[in-house]
């Protein structure tokens, strides 16, 4: 029989309450919002990661979309960037977040080498993803702790760059709760204009852990 909720320990979900949703349940809720997950741009936030299962699935359907818009490798290097630069998650648990970041690089190198099986490995662009990755799903504690959380938020200037700026994720919320009371909107904007921590100069997308 097919279950929704899945567990890895009767101890882990005691000292971490961790349970894991099922694929078919995942995509049933990210179908709810199918124009924003399938857009390759749009940001999601899983305060409670796990292992990746909610972060896979909207890396797949963004990573689809990819595939369908652009053929030359320089576009689709970019727009794979854009897409795991979108995609954000916080766990308490270390050996989830090192789990989830590690299928998150093998669902992206699967479908990169699945398109460009017989092309030059560049280097630079798995040392981005690599980075954003690392700064992307991170370990966290969103219940006690969220003063602790610094988030990027990525944004292109131009084609191939990008920008970079911090934000302290317990302010972000602050701000949506305010926003969701005040104008009655369903969905809540991850980042603000109004409280930055830290701006970085414009850069190649290939180029951001220099």
């Amino acid at each position: 029989m097919y279950k929704a909720i899945q567990i890895k320990s009767k101890e882990r979900v005691r000292d971490l309450a961790e349970v894991f949703t099922g694929e078919r349940e995942v995509n049933a809720m990210l179908d709810l919002v199918k124009n924003q997950s399938e857009k390759i741009d749009s940001t999601f936030l899983e305060p409670a990661c796990g292992n990746g299962n909610f972060l896979i699935a909207i890396l797949k359907r963004k990573l689809n979309v990819v595939q369908k818009k652009y053929k030359k490798q320089e576009d689709i290097e970019f727009y794979t960037i854009i897409a795991a630069a979108s995609i954000y998650g916080i766990d308490i648990s270390e050996e989830n977040v090192v789990e989830a970041r590690q299928r998150m690089l093998n669902e992206i190198k699967n479908f990169y080498y699945n398109i460009f099986n017989t092309k030059k490995v560049n280097k630079s662009f798995w040392d981005s993803i690599n980075w954003i990755l690392e700064k992307n799903i991170i370990l966290g504690d969103t219940i006690n702790k969220m003063q602790d959380i610094v988030f990027i938020e990525y944004s292109v200037p131009k084609k191939y760059f990008l920008e970079r700026r911090e934000f302290r994720l317990v302010e972000q919320m602050s701000i949506s709760k305010e926003l969701l009371k005040k104008q009655n909107i369903k969905i809540i904007q991850l980042f603000s204009e109004n409280i930055k921590l830290k701006n970085y100069k414009a850069c190649k997308c290939t180029n951001l852990c220099q």
